[in-house]
């Protein structure tokens, strides 16, 4: 190979360090220099920019709470109008989602509670007929009065079909 050759190895050797040696004494001749002038220069704007803004600001005192007061208000309008944004885009969000995808569950959901509120009020009914009610009259002698008698339709219900298909019965032998 090639690259193993002592005297191809010296000279890629020998050229390496020329080229560093010369990036070395450009990078050190030239570019240093204009690093720190460019360096300074800077520091000395930043340091007469920041004297005279706080000569303006010690200068008058009202012009320091106007600047804060006016930083305050854009910062609470900014916060309130993503606030708002927010808002809106889950509003916007919730309504496509209700729209589309979650439109079934919710017909199934308010399904069920009217079916349950349905059954609810079956049960009610259905104690209320069968339990007696008391009232609390307002009179001179303030008595309960017992108002119904306990109804059982579904024991007459059953007495009649059974009545009825006796009936049949007979009417079919004779």
């Amino acid at each position: 190979m090639p690259q193993l050759d002592q005297f191809t190895y010296f000279t890629q050797f020998l050229w390496l360090c020329v080229f560093y040696l010369s990036f070395y004494v450009l990078l050190c001749n030239d570019g240093l220099p204009k690093i720190s002038r460019i360096l300074k220069l800077r520091k000395q704007f930043k340091t007469q920019k920041l004297s005279s803004d706080l000569a303006k600001y010690d200068a008058d005192p009202v012009f320091a709470d106007v600047v804060i007061k006016e930083c305050l208000n854009t910062s609470i309008v900014y916060l309130c109008s993503s606030v708002s944004g927010a808002s809106k885009w889950c509003d916007g969000m919730i309504n496509s989602l209700n729209a589309n995808q979650l439109q079934s569950m919710n017909q199934n959901y308010v399904r069920s509670m009217g079916e349950m509120s349905v059954s609810q009020v079956i049960k009610r009914k259905a104690l209320e007929n069968n339990t007696p009610s008391l009232v609390f009259r307002s009179d001179r002698f303030a008595r309960f009065q017992k108002l119904q008698q306990p109804k059982i339709y579904v024991l007459r219900e059953q007495r009649r079909l059974l009545e009825s298909g006796q009936r049949r019965k007979k009417n079919q032998n004779a």
